[in-house]
């Protein structure tokens, strides 16, 4: 087999367009994968600074004498400005909402945000307390 003298060695436009077109669907994808991880991560990230959130506020009641327990206002939004400063934590708002009656009190607390796409989430919290707590025969 003999090559002529005047041909030349190297691609033909249709290998690099082939080439360029793999290229091109690697670097979409990846840029698809990376968009769709940090979109995750973000996820992850509100749904664990709203229990944060939350678990604040349910020790915070938990150290409140009984008698303020009772007298919690039944359905109330919470400033979250005292607990959680920084830009962070803007994005969340909590609503608290106390029923039972007796010495049982039923605390529900409901965490809300908007992910960057526009979408809404939230989570829900519900505790029970008794006047006499876990171990009402400590005195």
């Amino acid at each position: 087999m003999s090559f002529s003298k005047n041909q030349q060695a190297g691609f033909s436009l249709i290998e690099v367009m082939i080439a360029m077109a793999i290229f091109a669907i690697v670097i979409v994808s990846g840029i698809a994968c990376l968009k769709s991880g940090l979109a995750l991560v973000e996820n992850s990230r509100h749904h664990t600074r709203s229990a944060q959130i939350m678990q604040s506020e349910i020790e915070r009641i938990r150290s409140m004498p009984w008698d303020e327990v009772i007298a919690l206002v039944n359905e109330s939004d919470v400033s979250l400005a005292n607990e959680f400063s920084g830009t962070a934590y803007d994005v969340y708002t909590m609503q608290r909402d106390v029923s039972g009656s007796g010495d049982v009190r039923i605390v529900t607390l409901d965490v809300a945000w908007v992910d960057l796409g526009g979408r809404p989430h939230n989570r829900t919290y519900i505790s029970q307390y008794t006047k006499g707590g876990l171990y009402d025969y400590i005195q």
